[in-house]
Protein backbone atom coordinates (compact mmCIF):
# COMPACT_ATOMS: atom_id res chain seq x y z
CA UNK A 1 0.00 0.00 0.00
CA UNK A 2 2.61 2.03 0.63
CA UNK A 3 6.70 2.27 -0.37
CA UNK A 4 8.15 -0.66 1.66
CA UNK A 5 5.07 -0.67 4.34
CA UNK A 6 2.24 -2.81 4.25
CA UNK A 7 -1.09 -2.86 6.26
CA UNK A 8 -4.04 -4.38 7.17
CA UNK A 9 -6.35 -3.81 9.92
CA UNK A 10 -9.61 -6.22 11.84
CA UNK A 11 -12.27 -5.55 14.61
CA UNK A 12 -14.71 -7.52 16.33
CA UNK A 13 -17.34 -6.23 19.04
CA UNK A 14 -16.88 -9.34 21.90
CA UNK A 15 -19.16 -9.02 24.20
CA UNK A 16 -20.92 -6.27 23.66
CA UNK A 17 -24.20 -5.73 21.35
CA UNK A 18 -22.50 -2.56 19.55
CA UNK A 19 -19.44 -1.56 18.25
CA UNK A 20 -17.88 1.85 18.71
CA UNK A 21 -14.79 1.48 17.42
CA UNK A 22 -13.62 3.36 13.61
CA UNK A 23 -10.49 2.76 11.57
CA UNK A 24 -8.51 3.10 8.16
CA UNK A 25 -5.76 2.71 6.73
CA UNK A 26 -4.91 5.40 3.46
CA UNK A 27 -2.09 5.74 1.15
CA UNK A 28 -1.10 9.23 0.85
CA UNK A 29 -0.15 10.91 -2.64
CA UNK A 30 3.75 11.81 -1.05
CA UNK A 31 4.09 7.47 -0.84
CA UNK A 32 3.16 7.84 2.84
CA UNK A 33 0.99 5.30 4.66
CA UNK A 34 -1.82 6.32 7.51
CA UNK A 35 -3.48 4.89 9.77
CA UNK A 36 -5.99 6.39 11.98
CA UNK A 37 -7.59 4.34 15.03
CA UNK A 38 -10.53 5.79 17.43
CA UNK A 39 -12.64 4.34 20.34
CA UNK A 40 -15.84 5.63 20.60
CA UNK A 41 -17.70 6.45 24.12
CA UNK A 42 -20.95 7.79 24.94
CA UNK A 43 -23.63 4.89 24.17
CA UNK A 44 -24.09 3.13 21.32
CA UNK A 45 -25.55 5.89 18.67
CA UNK A 46 -23.03 8.35 20.37
CA UNK A 47 -19.69 6.34 20.37
CA UNK A 48 -20.08 4.95 17.02
CA UNK A 49 -20.95 8.58 16.03
CA UNK A 50 -17.82 10.36 17.12
CA UNK A 51 -15.54 7.69 16.09
CA UNK A 52 -15.93 7.93 12.29
CA UNK A 53 -16.31 11.59 12.63
CA UNK A 54 -13.15 11.50 13.97
CA UNK A 55 -11.55 9.10 11.89
CA UNK A 56 -13.31 10.47 8.94
CA UNK A 57 -12.18 13.80 9.61
CA UNK A 58 -8.52 13.57 10.35
CA UNK A 59 -8.17 11.65 7.23
CA UNK A 60 -9.29 14.24 5.57
CA UNK A 61 -7.37 17.06 6.78
CA UNK A 62 -3.86 14.95 6.24
CA UNK A 63 -4.79 14.74 2.43
CA UNK A 64 -4.80 17.91 2.44
CA UNK A 65 -1.30 18.11 3.91
CA UNK A 66 -1.52 19.33 7.16
CA UNK A 67 0.29 17.79 10.06
CA UNK A 68 -1.17 14.76 12.21
CA UNK A 69 -1.56 17.21 15.29
CA UNK A 70 -3.29 19.59 12.72
CA UNK A 71 -5.18 16.81 11.95
CA UNK A 72 -6.09 15.72 15.73
CA UNK A 73 -7.35 18.92 15.90
CA UNK A 74 -9.99 19.40 13.14
CA UNK A 75 -11.30 15.72 14.25
CA UNK A 76 -11.75 17.01 18.17
CA UNK A 77 -13.64 20.13 16.52
CA UNK A 78 -15.51 18.19 14.37
CA UNK A 79 -16.77 16.15 17.18
CA UNK A 80 -17.78 18.80 19.24
CA UNK A 81 -19.05 20.53 16.24
CA UNK A 82 -21.56 17.04 15.59
CA UNK A 83 -22.25 17.00 19.41
CA UNK A 84 -23.54 20.37 19.96
CA UNK A 85 -25.72 20.32 17.02
CA UNK A 86 -27.73 16.87 18.48
CA UNK A 87 -28.41 16.41 21.96
CA UNK A 88 -28.71 12.61 21.58
CA UNK A 89 -24.97 13.05 20.74
CA UNK A 90 -23.99 15.27 24.29
CA UNK A 91 -21.16 14.40 25.70
CA UNK A 92 -20.18 12.00 23.17
CA UNK A 93 -15.94 11.48 22.55
CA UNK A 94 -13.79 9.41 21.57
CA UNK A 95 -10.03 8.40 21.65
CA UNK A 96 -7.71 8.75 18.99
CA UNK A 97 -4.24 7.09 17.91
CA UNK A 98 -2.80 8.21 14.22
CA UNK A 99 0.14 7.53 12.58
CA UNK A 100 2.32 8.06 9.26
CA UNK A 101 4.70 5.57 7.91
CA UNK A 102 7.26 6.27 5.32
CA UNK A 103 10.78 4.65 4.44
CA UNK A 104 12.88 4.17 8.05
CA UNK A 105 10.60 6.75 9.58
CA UNK A 106 7.12 6.68 11.38
CA UNK A 107 5.45 9.46 13.31
CA UNK A 108 2.30 9.56 15.47
CA UNK A 109 0.37 11.63 17.48
CA UNK A 110 -2.51 9.70 20.60
CA UNK A 111 -5.49 11.09 22.80
CA UNK A 112 -6.69 8.74 25.41
CA UNK A 113 -6.03 5.05 26.16
CA UNK A 114 -5.44 3.37 23.14
CA UNK A 115 -2.19 1.73 22.38
CA UNK A 116 0.26 1.53 19.73
CA UNK A 117 2.74 -0.67 20.07
CA UNK A 118 6.50 -1.60 18.40
CA UNK A 119 7.49 -4.98 18.30
CA UNK A 120 10.88 -5.45 16.73
CA UNK A 121 12.59 -8.96 16.80
CA UNK A 122 9.72 -10.27 19.34
CA UNK A 123 10.54 -7.46 21.63
CA UNK A 124 7.47 -4.97 22.31
CA UNK A 125 7.16 -1.55 23.74
CA UNK A 126 4.21 0.95 23.89
CA UNK A 127 4.99 3.95 22.13
CA UNK A 128 2.06 6.32 23.34
CA UNK A 129 1.33 7.90 26.35
CA UNK A 130 -2.01 5.93 28.29
CA UNK A 131 -4.22 8.86 29.41
CA UNK A 132 -6.50 6.77 31.55
CA UNK A 133 -6.30 6.63 35.07
CA UNK A 134 -4.53 3.12 35.08
CA UNK A 135 -0.84 4.76 35.44
CA UNK A 136 -1.93 7.04 38.52
CA UNK A 137 -3.44 3.51 39.97
CA UNK A 138 -0.47 1.36 39.32
CA UNK A 139 1.68 4.25 40.92
CA UNK A 140 -0.54 4.09 44.35
CA UNK A 141 0.66 0.45 44.18
CA UNK A 142 4.39 0.64 43.98
CA UNK A 143 3.93 3.50 46.93
CA UNK A 144 2.02 0.55 48.98
CA UNK A 145 -1.13 2.32 49.52
CA UNK A 146 -2.87 -0.61 46.67
CA UNK A 147 -2.25 -4.02 46.06
CA UNK A 148 -2.00 -5.24 42.10
CA UNK A 149 -5.46 -7.12 42.70
CA UNK A 150 -6.82 -3.66 44.31
CA UNK A 151 -5.30 -1.87 41.00
CA UNK A 152 -6.12 -4.33 38.21
CA UNK A 153 -9.98 -4.17 39.64
CA UNK A 154 -10.38 -0.73 40.35
CA UNK A 155 -13.38 1.11 39.27
CA UNK A 156 -11.82 4.32 38.10
CA UNK A 157 -8.76 2.14 35.97
CA UNK A 158 -10.44 2.39 32.62
CA UNK A 159 -11.55 6.41 33.47
CA UNK A 160 -10.01 8.73 30.58
CA UNK A 161 -8.53 11.84 32.04
CA UNK A 162 -8.47 13.55 28.15
CA UNK A 163 -10.53 12.08 24.83
CA UNK A 164 -11.54 13.99 21.73
CA UNK A 165 -15.02 15.66 22.73
CA UNK A 166 -14.45 19.05 21.18
CA UNK A 167 -13.08 20.51 24.35
CA UNK A 168 -9.87 21.98 25.06
CA UNK A 169 -6.88 19.24 24.61
CA UNK A 170 -4.60 19.22 27.52
CA UNK A 171 -2.38 15.62 26.83
CA UNK A 172 -1.68 15.19 23.80
CA UNK A 173 1.22 12.14 22.54
CA UNK A 174 3.57 12.68 19.71
CA UNK A 175 6.46 11.44 18.70
CA UNK A 176 8.93 9.83 15.86
CA UNK A 177 10.70 6.83 15.26
CA UNK A 178 13.52 5.56 12.75
CA UNK A 179 12.32 1.71 12.44
CA UNK A 180 14.42 -0.81 11.14
CA UNK A 181 13.32 -3.65 8.38
CA UNK A 182 11.08 -5.94 10.08
CA UNK A 183 9.24 -4.07 12.44
CA UNK A 184 5.71 -4.23 13.36
CA UNK A 185 3.50 -1.19 14.40
CA UNK A 186 -0.09 -2.26 16.24
CA UNK A 187 -2.46 0.87 16.51
CA UNK A 188 -5.07 -1.07 18.60
CA UNK A 189 -7.90 -0.37 20.49
CA UNK A 190 -7.94 -0.98 24.42
CA UNK A 191 -10.05 -4.31 24.60
CA UNK A 192 -6.90 -5.79 23.06
CA UNK A 193 -5.30 -5.60 26.38
CA UNK A 194 -7.19 -8.40 27.71
CA UNK A 195 -4.29 -9.99 26.73
CA UNK A 196 -0.83 -8.69 28.22
CA UNK A 197 1.81 -7.80 26.15
CA UNK A 198 4.29 -10.40 26.34
CA UNK A 199 1.23 -12.47 24.58
CA UNK A 200 0.51 -9.45 22.12
CA UNK A 201 4.03 -9.55 20.84
CA UNK A 202 3.81 -13.04 20.41
CA UNK A 203 1.10 -12.75 18.23
CA UNK A 204 2.23 -9.75 16.29
CA UNK A 205 3.87 -12.03 13.14
CA UNK A 206 0.10 -13.24 12.77
CA UNK A 207 -2.54 -11.60 10.66
CA UNK A 208 -4.77 -8.37 12.82
CA UNK A 209 -7.59 -10.90 12.58
CA UNK A 210 -5.63 -13.71 14.42
CA UNK A 211 -4.75 -11.48 16.97
CA UNK A 212 -8.15 -10.23 17.62
CA UNK A 213 -9.11 -14.17 17.52
CA UNK A 214 -6.44 -14.39 20.42
CA UNK A 215 -8.20 -11.73 22.51
CA UNK A 216 -11.67 -13.32 22.18
CA UNK A 217 -10.17 -17.01 22.96
CA UNK A 218 -9.20 -15.42 26.70
CA UNK A 219 -13.49 -15.40 27.27
CA UNK A 220 -12.99 -12.42 28.84
CA UNK A 221 -16.64 -12.29 30.42
CA UNK A 222 -17.47 -8.42 29.50
CA UNK A 223 -14.73 -8.21 26.11
CA UNK A 224 -14.71 -5.33 25.10
CA UNK A 225 -15.05 -3.88 21.29
CA UNK A 226 -11.67 -4.80 19.95
CA UNK A 227 -9.70 -3.48 16.81
CA UNK A 228 -6.27 -3.93 15.57
CA UNK A 229 -4.38 -2.35 12.55
CA UNK A 230 -1.45 -4.10 11.76
CA UNK A 231 1.49 -1.96 9.64
CA UNK A 232 4.80 -3.57 8.36
CA UNK A 233 7.70 -2.84 7.48
CA UNK A 234 9.10 -5.15 5.19
CA UNK A 235 12.41 -6.33 4.98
Amino acid sequence: MADRWRGEGAQHQGARHYQEDSWTLKPLTDGALLAVLADGMGGHAGGAVASKVAVDTAVAAVETGVSLGAALQEANRAVGQRAAGDRTLTNMGATFVAVTVKGDGMRWVSVGDSPLYLVTEGRIERLNADHSMAPQIDAMVARGLLSARQAASHPSRHTLREAVMGQHLTLIDEGSRRLKPGARLLLCSDGVQSLDETAIAAHAAGTALALIEAVLAVGAPHQDNVTVIKLEREE
